[in-house]
């Protein structure tokens, strides 16, 4: 089951209050397949969300309504044109004749209402990927003016939102012929899956971000230190090709004693770091003090040419 139905299904456990009922219902055929006098319809290839949109247009007054599955699996709830279909329309304030279908904000009473019209609307055209994935909750709307409408009704919800700071700022773009509003980061759908009632999901979302978190930053910790190993190492290299031309010449002397020592050392052990260097010194040295000397031994080495 793909996380997107998970979601679904849990916010088809959420008890409504009649009113949210309503709203809830009002949002799933709204934002269904059609809304008109030509037919209130859903496509969904669930049986269980198929089931709670019969019940809705039922909860409505569409007695007619009918329900069948086609041999691919994909179930169609269709209350045709005639009476109840305009009784459906009418309990929710058209009469089917609006140019325009726009958002009917009386039908959304009070805050709780339209936190469950948004989860019908999601119930009927919305998706969600995978957290483990990305972040990406979207719904599909046919008409502009209500995914418009849709989006002034996220803005609304924030503005009224005395006790609880949401985020929940969807974009707007155009694909294939639908109006597409969706959220792309984390912290908008965590939100929106709370507000909706789905807090299941959104605590996976949050489990989702605090790992991807933890295993960036051992990602980016661990290609620093990779990266520190590889300067080390080139620097070694330098060093052990510096001292060996110094060899070659029989200059060592010509070092102080100390650094002549470190030279020595350095040539036996090629992977010691500074501080391990400064700490195999007699007496010993600080890492400050080994790296200023490596610098010198570099620098005397220049005068003596490759062979």
């Amino acid at each position: 089951m793909s996380f997107s139905s998970e979601v679904k299904n849990e916010m088809l456990s959420v008890v409504n209050k009649p009113c949210c009922s309503f709203a809830q219902s009002y949002g799933f055929l709204l934002f269904g397949r059609s809304f008109s006098l030509k037919g209130v319809s859903l496509m969904t290839d669930y049986e269980n969300l198929a089931r709670a949109y019969e019940e809705a247009v039922r909860s409505l007054g569409g007695k007619s309504v009918r329900f069948s599955r086609s041999d691919a699996g994909r179930y169609t709830v269709l209350l045709p044109p005639g009476v109840d279909c305009r009784r459906v329309l009418s309990a929710l304030g058209y009469d089917g004749s609006e140019r325009r279908t726009r958002l009917n904000y009386a039908n959304l009473r009070d805050e709780c209402c339209r936190a469950a019209f948004i989860r019908g609307v999601f119930l009927a055209c919305g998706s969600v990927t995978s957290p483990e994935k990305e972040y990406h909750l979207e719904f599909s709307i046919s008409s502009k003016n209500l995914a418009v409408d849709f989006m002034k009704l996220f803005d609304a919800y924030n503005d009224l939102d005395a006790e609880q700071t949401f985020t929940l700022q969807p974009r707007l773009s155009a694909r294939g012929g639908v109006y597409v509003v969706y959220f792309k980061d984390s912290t908008s759908i965590e939100d929106f899956l709370t507000l909706t009632g789905a807090q299941n999901a959104a605590l996976r979302v949050m489990n989702a971000k605090v790992f991807k978190n933890i295993k960036n930053n051992v990602n980016r910790r661990t290609n620093f230190e990779m990266a520190n190993l590889d300067r080390s190492v080139n620097a070694a290299a330098q060093q052990v090709d510096a001292i060996r031309r110094i060899l070659r010449h029989n200059a060592l002397s010509l070092l102080p004693e100390d650094t002549a020592q470190l030279a020595l050392l350095r040539m036996q052990e090629q992977e010691m770091s500074l501080r391990e260097l400064g700490e195999a010194m007699k007496p010993p040295m600080s890492r400050t003090a080994v790296n200023y000397r490596l610098k010198k031994i570099l620098e005397f080495a220049k005068q003596f040419p490759d062979e």
